[in-house]
């Protein structure tokens, strides 16, 4: 009975056990300690090999009655310092870069100067050769226009490149200003030059209204047959006639006869 009882005790106390040990939890584990780690060595730059230290500073002190004698007269209220663009635009400052050694900069502007120099006389001569062709221009363009003004406001040219002057207008009726001839007679008191452009202009106007068919080689007869079934016709052959009597007959008009014999070429021109 002994041994029974203790075998099933020893049952007991395994299952027991066992049971504990499931339920229970697990041992901590020791933690591992990181190793040893120095923030400055991370950062840490390698010596050069002829690394020298530098002495200490030796500090020396200044006595208050010498401060204040050097910095006598100095005022502090106001900056000293200029900007950066003037002291860039500065020559001394200029002068200091070169003296310290900014010969590859300067250099740089003398070679861009001299290459410059050439195109800068190019352009200068391009320059004054267009101005000299400018004023050439406007000198013939003025000249032109002094020998245009200069020329007898009369003076043109037909269509077959004839000049139209005063013996031969009344070839070409058609192609000038009868009235301008008018007012040049009139200004040298040609009084008989005056009943000329007259009827000229009265021939323009009944051709210009198809009452007759002007022509060079046609007379004046043949202008008065075409003109027999017009209502002017009667006026047309007296004018016709005090025209021919003027300008073939070697008479001279003055100034009288030519105030009376106006108006009637005057009036016939205006009824046509």
């Amino acid at each position: 009975m002994k041994s029974v009882f203790l075998r099933f005790l020893m049952i007991v106390c395994c299952f027991f056990y066992g049971a504990a040990a499931l339920s229970g939890q697990e041992a901590p584990q020791e933690e591992i300690a990181p190793p040893d780690f120095e923030e400055e060595d991370a950062f840490a730059v390698p010596l050069a090999p002829n690394y020298q230290e530098r002495p200490a500073v030796n500090v020396r002190k200044v006595e208050a009655q010498q401060w204040d004698k050097a910095a006598k007269g100095l005022d502090y209220s106001k900056d000293v310092y200029q900007p950066l663009k003037k002291r860039r635009s500065d020559p001394d400052s200029l002068r200091n870069q070169r003296r310290r050694g900014n010969s590859g900069e300067g250099s740089e502007r003398d070679l861009s100067g001299s290459s410059s120099a050439p195109f800068k006389i190019g352009q200068g001569f391009a320059t004054f050769i267009q101005v000299i062709a400018i004023l050439l221009l406007v000198g013939l363009v003025a000249y032109g226009v002094y020998v245009i003004l200069k020329q007898p406001r009369s003076k043109k040219i037909a269509a077959d490149g004839t000049e139209i002057t005063l013996e031969n207008v009344e070839h070409y009726i058609h192609e000038t200003d009868l009235e301008r001839f008018l007012r040049e007679a009139l200004a040298k008191n040609d009084y008989n030059q005056a009943i000329r452009l007259y009827y000229l202009q009265i021939i323009k106007d009944l051709s210009l209204k198809n009452a007759i068919q002007w022509s060079r080689e046609k007379t004046n007869r043949q202008y008065l047959r075409e003109m027999r079934q017009h209502p002017l016709s009667t006026d047309f052959q007296r004018l016709t006639q005090t025209f021919e009597r003027v300008w073939y007959g070697n008479t001279t008009l003055g100034a009288q006869d030519y105030a009376a014999l106006e108006p009637s070429y005057k009036s016939f021109l205006n009824s046509i």
